[in-house]
């Protein structure tokens, strides 16, 4: 029988992929509910790691809190139903993280297309949003035995 020879990866590819292969959802929770943890306890850090100055970061403190309160809730709701018996909600809250970071790269994305963030950080966000819609999104299709 003959076997497909498949192209040896990229080195960033065979890393990104070694990556993939252990984070698991649960981890993807806990990353998310730290990082609302912090939005919620200092808001201005966020806006200001963006290149936003200190008057408006601390304008939109309230806004950056709300956010930091939708990933605690999406984090802490994944851990809950990845602790029960049963894929179909931990499925759903995974699903909705994916949702969530597609949309942040759309704004973010537009925001450095528009200037309004440092394009260093402003990268750095857009790529870690990116990475985390490609983990959710393969966790959604791992078989039943994943979640």
């Amino acid at each position: 029988m003959l076997q497909r020879r498949t192209p040896a990866p990229t080195s960033a590819r065979s890393a990104v992929g070694a990556v993939a292969e252990r984070v698991r959802p649960e981890h993807l929770a806990l990353l998310r509910t730290g990082a609302g943890v912090v939005m919620v306890g200092r808001p201005r850090v966020l806006p200001q790691l963006m290149g936003v100055d200190s008057a408006t970061a601390t304008r939109v403190g309230w806004a950056v809190q709300m956010l930091g309160a939708r990933e605690i809730a999406i984090g802490l709701g994944t851990l809950v139903a990845l602790r029960r018996p049963g894929s179909a909600a931990a499925r759903t809250w995974v699903a909705a993280g994916v949702l969530t970071d597609a949309l942040d790269v759309l704004a973010v994305g537009g925001a450095l297309a528009r200037g309004r963030v440092r394009k260093s950080s402003g990268a750095a966000v857009l790529t870690t949003a990116t990475a985390a819609v490609g983990l959710g999104w393969r966790a959604l299709q791992v078989d039943e035995g994943g979640i």
